[in-house]
């Protein structure tokens, strides 16, 4: 089988590997599709770590890494297996972690605890980000009920597009957005966002009013998109984006709560799928731009600068 190998920092080839057979536990899947996690590629072709780790990443990567969004058909069934048979349409809701092999190739290797039955409903475009979704549907579980709350998103990528989405699905009365990217601006209005403003020219202040707004989500982890969101709203900030510079907590953000991120869970990945499966949060169009795997250097590029907000990338 095909699959990417990151072997040094801007190269990434196909190499060929024999199929995997499944073990006690783990099902082989043909994958259909998988969804970039940009800030992931960005970092890892570029050779930075995501989360600042000295010695990472390590080169050569494991083959299929850092593939994690993914989706697709059992091929076959190891020792035990009973949840899932060949031919079933499967989607991997967390990822097996940098010590495995990754999803960006033709075949997997998963275990059948890191897999939910995919609904007839779904497509692979609109079921291979599933992932994502759980991790923001972590923040979700962690917050107080948002019937009726006026609502932040800081940071408009992928994540901050599901997370305005699930607030919406959640009841809030008023979501707000904001990015700098005027085109990431005008998605979100067609997602579900009341309004959508750049933090960087606007006074975001005087726009939505201090106190007006109850709950945020920080998507972006840059220190200026948190110290906006502890500033605008007066209940509490769910920290979601990964950070890569301080931010104070002040006097005046007194009454706030911090939500900080609280990890992958069954129970998020179930809440996820249910709000895609009822259509209640759109996954496809974040997929702006589809590739074939060959093609991940460039799809990574297109990230970058961000020209598209995510790639499917098509393994077959």
């Amino acid at each position: 089988m095909k699959i990417l190998q990151i072997q040094a920092p801007g190269h990434a080839p196909l190499i060929e590997l024999p199929d995997p057979v499944p073990g006690p536990g783990e099902v082989v899947v043909r994958v259909e599709a998988v969804a970039s996690c940009p800030h992931w590629d960005i970092t890892m072709l570029a050779g930075r770590d995501i989360f600042d780790r000295p010695g990472f990443p390590r080169y050569p990567a494991l083959p299929g890494q850092p593939g994690h969004e993914m989706t697709g058909i059992v091929e076959s069934v190891g020792p035990g297996v009973t949840a899932f048979a060949p031919g079933e349409a499967v989607i991997a809701w967390r990822t097996m972690g940098e010590q495995k092999p990754g999803y960006y190739g033709e075949r997997a290797c998963v275990p059948v605890a890191d897999l939910l039955a995919r609904p007839a409903a779904l497509g692979p475009a609109e079921a291979a980000g599933l992932e994502m979704a759980m991790c923001v549907a972590a923040c979700f579980l962690a917050l107080p009920d948002l019937a009726g709350a006026r609502v932040s998103v800081g940071g408009l990528g992928p994540a901050g597009m599901i997370a305005l989405q699930m607030a919406r699905a959640a009841g809030a009365a008023r979501v707000v957005g904001f990015d700098p990217n005027p085109e990431r601006r005008e998605l979100a209005l067609t997602l579900g966002a009341d309004q959508a403003h750049d933090p960087s020219r606007d006074q975001a202040t005087p726009l939505v009013g201090r106190g007006e707004l109850d709950y945020a989500i920080d998507c972006s982890g840059s220190a200026a998109s948190v110290q906006l969101q502890l500033d605008i709203v007066r209940r509490g900030v769910a920290l979601f984006g990964v950070p890569h510079e301080a931010y104070r907590f002040e006097p005046r953000h007194f009454g706030l709560t911090l939500y900080g991120y609280q990890g992958h869970t069954p129970e998020a990945a179930r809440y996820a799928l249910a709000r895609v499966e009822s259509g209640q949060v759109r996954l496809a169009p974040l997929n702006t731009v589809e590739l074939p795997l060959s093609r991940f250097a460039e799809g990574t590029a297109l990230l970058a600068a961000q020209k598209a907000l995510k790639v499917l990338y098509r393994p077959g």
